[in-house]
């Protein structure tokens, strides 16, 4: 780290920098659609089903997205190729995929795709899975479509020897509808979009980065300042960082450990980095006054994450949420409620946690469970449970105990005709399908937060989910994302 960087986080009290400009797979935001889509895009790759193809504008995440893939599959021996260079065309970029796979090229393509097949021949028959990946695909000429094209056409009869992901903004999907290619448009088995984040996304990502930064309560972005911020950057992450890391300069005149972010600042941030252009208003404040207990409900929102660093975000959030009454007057009902809600929450600060909406019925059934921290949210629900399966169970791509509970449990419902190998493959998605179809969920085969869930009360006590369970409200915006 340099050491402008160095004093600039001790200032403010931070440990790592929350907003930087790079991809940063370390503190991944990590929501239910996201993790889905990441769960899907690895099994394709690993089961050799095709190419996945990864669109989105600038600064939605795509690298990161990218990395967390990758890292996902590097255990399991996958040779990986990866191409950012996509001004090389044709024979150039066929040369530097060879080159990436450790082969010297032979300057001539056609001896060149010999010699790849040759390597990728070998890699098969020792059960290695070979992966290509071209990031800024959008640049690639037809030509350069093409030759990927032949190289989906490498294969044994049964199996794609070369898997493919190509990762570009959305003009890569225009350019993929031309028909001169539309062969290498069928073998397209997985589409994964990345858009940007909504308004109240906005809110839980600046939580959630703060939180994974070190900031504890000491910095807070405020109700209206989020929604500024949504404004300003129009949901994209990258114009969230450029917009916030200026936002953290503004900081330096307020107290430590009372720093407020307000709507002032976002606008004076956002017209710095250019996000907005500068206009002529009347001065406001840096810091507006705000309910703690308002900014609190924004800073729990953010552990719908279930990322690495959940324990984390648990006790930052909790230090934050203070009861309302204490800026507002409100009423002590509501004081005892909010001090439950924390005070529950706290049970989970040392485990990873999950936090969602939920349904009415769904509330029903959790009211007074000891495992689960219930809380009225305006017209619906909001619950949150410690987390033991996770989704990085099915991930592996090798033999996991807890997958293999999991199918000792499908299996005894008749639900799972397998070998209990604990790896997720094909038998174990249709099996996870038909338990979702069961439980009234989206049969994805996906391992999203509500499967885990009633998969883990399951394993704890089989008795007491039925057919009939009602489902979190999640679920069902889940398997549609």
């Amino acid at each position: 780290m340099n050491p402008a960087l160095a004093r600039h986080l001790q200032t403010l009290g931070l440990e790592r920098a929350p907003f930087p400009p790079t991809p940063d797979a370390a503190a991944y935001f990590q929501t239910p659609q996201l993790e889905r889509e990441l769960v899907e895009a690895a099994h394709a790759l690993r089961t050799r089903a095709g190419f996945v193809l990864l669109t989105g504008e600038v600064g939605t995440g795509k690298s990161t997205f990218l990395r967390r893939l990758l890292h996902s599959l590097e255990s399991e021996g996958v040779a990986v190729s990866l191409v950012f260079n996509t001004f090389l065309q044709g024979a150039d970029l066929l040369a530097a995929v060879l080159r990436d796979f450790g082969l010297e090229p032979l300057g001539n393509p056609a001896a060149d795709i010999e010699r790849l097949n040759r390597f990728l021949v070998e890699r098969w028959q020792k059960q290695a899975t070979c992966v290509l990946v071209i990031d800024d695909a959008q640049n690639l000429t037809v030509e350069s479509l093409e030759l990927l094209r032949l190289l989906t056409g490498l294969e044994t009869g049964q199996e794609k020897l070369l898997q493919i992901v190509l990762s570009g903004q959305p003009e890569l999907r225009e350019a993929l509808d031309q028909p001169r290619i539309r062969q290498l448009t069928s073998r397209i088995c997985k589409h994964v979009r990345l858009e940007p984040m909504d308004a109240a996304q906005v809110g839980r990502y600046v939580a959630f980065r703060l939180a994974a930064s070190g900031a504890g309560d000491g910095i807070v972005l405020e109700p209206d300042a989020a929604a500024e911020l949504h404004r300003a950057s129009g949901g994209n992450p990258r114009r969230i960082h450029l917009v916030m890391d200026r936002c953290l300069y503004g900081l330096y005149a307020q107290p430590a450990g009372r720093r407020r972010i307000g709507a002032g600042l976002v606008r004076a941030a956002a017209a710095e980095a250019g996000a907005l252009p500068a206009r002529r208003r009347k001065p406001l404040p840096l810091a507006a006054v705000a309910s703690i207990g308002v900014v609190a409900c924004l800073v729990l929102a953010g552990l719908a994450l279930r990322s690495p660093d959940s324990r984390a975000e648990i006790a930052a959030a909790t230090a934050t949420a203070t009861p309302a009454s204490a800026s507002t007057g409100a009423a002590p009902a509501t004081d005892a409620i909010a001090a439950h809600w924390q005070a529950c929450l706290q049970r989970f600060a040392h485990d990873q946690a999950h936090l969602q909406p939920v349904s009415e019925a769904w509330a029903q059934r959790l009211q007074g469970r000891d495992d689960v921290c219930l809380r009225r949210e305006g017209d619906g629900w909001t619950a949150a449970w410690p987390v033991t399966l996770r989704a990085e169970h099915f991930l592996t791509g090798g033999q996991d105990a807890r997958v293999r509970e999991v199918q000792a449990l499908l299996l005894g419902d008749g639900l799972y005709d397998g070998e209990l190998d604990g790896r997720y493959g094909p038998r174990t998605r249709q099996a996870l399908a038909r338990f979702q179809a069961d439980q009234g969920l989206p049969a994805t085969g996906a391992p999203d937060p509500a499967t885990l869930w009633l998969l883990e009360l399951r394993l704890s006590a089989p008795a007491t989910i039925s057919a009939s369970s009602p489902t979190p409200t999640e679920s069902t915006h889940h398997g549609h994302g």
